[in-house]
């Protein structure tokens, strides 16, 4: 991977502008877009505002972006191209400062077709620094800049139109202080040697790729317990409800639920009438037969998955507890979050990993490694 540009010094965004003015319309074109990104310079703050709820994809409703040149709300609904948006994002000499940036991710990949780059994230900064690990936005401006945001509806229609001069206001209060926060975080990140973490982390967060609808099996409860060939027909029915769901746009579980699909992967035939049975009558009748075929494929399956490994053994049990013991102890004497060494399921995967090669894995590297390795290694030698 190519190492980012070094994360540069950020000017503090300007204030909110008035929600009654002119600033208030969204840019809805791109030709009006193509100056708005312009004036934002080289540190901007963005965040999205989405619908979600009878979808499986989000539905974006607006990017906010802040910079130099102020707040500037663009409508995702608007019939634009975004070519400079999406440049700007992909810009990898201009820092994009976020706050818990999974859904906005989600809704860019799915919006915009891309992933942006060289994006720090205020919320896992802030994890680096004290105790707390999922702090909202709001704690953040307050901790960092001494500012109390007003408390807002927490549902809001994001997609009609106009908005309203309070949405308005929320959806620039949601970017604009996101440079100041970045600001001073980044001085206490470097003056305690721990801004190359969080870069580490920010790197590892991107490069990850988005999990393959052939492996969403895995994360079903009880699938543990199938054998090689229950897998591979629960492996086809969770893949066939996979592009269901996406071809719908509905939630996985508006599709079928999981209880649904492993009650049909134990057992060895499934006709469309028994699938039925298993299901609420109007779904059992949209869907029995697919799943009748799909659990077929699963059982013709020429390549099935090897099982699921069962839970750890209450001895290596108790090795993950006195390594997230030590991971724990460590992050408290640092005054960082213990989720970000010591959560239960990485370090039980380490466990595993390193019973059957004798080493730790490499996803456990870097200043975790450095911070622990050498006290994981003497527990689990023991």
């Amino acid at each position: 991977m190519k190492t980012p540009p070094p994360l540069k010094e950020s000017t503090p965004a300007a204030a909110p502008r008035d929600p009654g003015g002119a600033a208030a319309a969204l840019v809805a074109d791109d030709a009006e877009l193509d100056s708005c990104m312009a004036s934002l310079g080289a540190t901007v703050g963005v965040d999205t505002e989405f619908m979600r709820v009878r979808t499986f994809y989000p539905v974006p409703a607006l990017y906010q972006l802040a910079g130099d040149g102020g707040v500037v709300l663009v409508d995702a609904q608007a019939p634009a191209r975004f070519t400079s948006l999406k440049a700007l994002l992909l810009d990898p000499a201009r820092l994009k400062i976020m706050h818990s940036c999974s859904e906005d991710l989600e809704v860019m990949a799915r919006h915009l077709e891309l992933r942006p780059v060289h994006v720090v994230d205020t919320q896992v900064a802030h994890a680096f620094l004290t105790p707390h690990f999922s702090a909202s936005y709001a704690k953040l401006v307050e901790h960092y800049l001494g500012i109390g945001l007003p408390k807002h509806e927490t549902r809001s229609d994001w997609l009609r139109r106009p908005l309203t001069p309070e949405q308005i206001a929320y959806a620039q209060e949601d970017a604009v202080h996101l440079g100041a926060i970045w600001t001073r975080q980044r001085q206490a990140l470097a003056a305690c040697g721990r801004l190359d973490w969080l870069i580490e982390d920010m790197q590892r967060t991107f490069a990850a790729s988005e999990a393959s609808p052939d492996t969403w099996y895995r994360s079903l409860r009880g699938a543990w317990r199938l054998s090689s060939g229950k897998l591979a027909v629960l492996r086809s029915l969770v893949r066939w409800r996979e592009t269901e769901a996406r071809r719908r746009d509905a939630p996985r579980t508006w599709v079928v639920a999981d209880e649904a699909l492993l009650a049909m992967a134990r057992r060895d035939e499934l006709d469309a009438e028994a699938a039925a049975q298993l299901l609420p009558r109007r779904v059992g009748a949209r869907y029995g037969r697919a799943l009748a075929r799909a659990h077929r494929q699963g059982r013709d399956d020429p390549a099935p998955p090897p099982r699921l490994p069962s839970p750890l053994s209450r001895r290596a049990g108790e090795t993950v507890k006195r390594l997230r013991a030590v991971a724990v102890a460590e992050a408290e004497r640092l005054g960082m979050a213990p989720e970000l060494t010591a959560r239960k399921r990485d370090i039980e995967a380490l466990v595993r990993y390193h019973r059957e090669h004798g080493e730790l894995p490499d996803s456990f590297r870097g200043w975790r490694r450095n911070l622990l390795g050498d006290a994981f290694r003497d527990l689990l030698a023991g």
